[in-house]
């Protein structure tokens, strides 16, 4: 039976993650490839595996923790600001937590970008072990105000 290969962008849209991501993944060795012209062809029996092991249920909704290194590796981000700062922050949280806590994040976030300050913001939300992953790119002064906002969690 001939091997089905994918491109990176159709990896990246099966796993539902960023393409750098997919180019991780093959310089790890967490997913199998081969250069085929030039270009990375990847092996659908390695995506398979790749889902298997992870214990991934792929829904079309779902947001890859993985791609949260894109804020570190993309051009997206360019500022003429002095300094960026990018940070993760996890905090474990009850259920009755997280639409407030999203509430006071959104608000700096919303005032910021409403100002025309570059700045970035994401999370994802595990709800089987209460986890929060937040992540923010910006000026010290938007993080300031990021800090602020997450205190009274503490």
């Amino acid at each position: 039976m001939e091997q089905e290969f994918l491109t990176i962008d159709e990896a990246a849209n099966i796993l539902n993650v960023h393409p750098k991501t997919i180019r991780r993944y093959i310089n790890s060795g967490k997913i199998s490839a081969q250069k085929v012209a030039g270009s990375w062809r990847i092996y659908q029996d390695s995506i398979n595996e790749y889902l298997g092991s992870c214990g991934v249920h792929h829904h079309q909704d779902d947001v890859s923790k993985d791609d949260f290194c894109i804020f570190m590796d993309s051009d997206y981000f360019n500022s003429e600001d002095t300094i960026q700062i990018c940070t993760i922050v996890d905090y474990f949280v009850q259920d009755d937590q997280v639409k407030q806590l999203l509430k006071d994040v959104m608000d700096i976030v919303a005032d910021y970008s409403m100002d025309k300050k570059k700045s970035r913001f994401n999370y994802v939300y595990d709800d089987t072990d209460n986890k929060m992953r937040l992540v923010f790119w910006g000026t010290p002064t938007y993080m300031e105000k990021i800090v602020s906002a997450l205190k009274p969690y503490e």
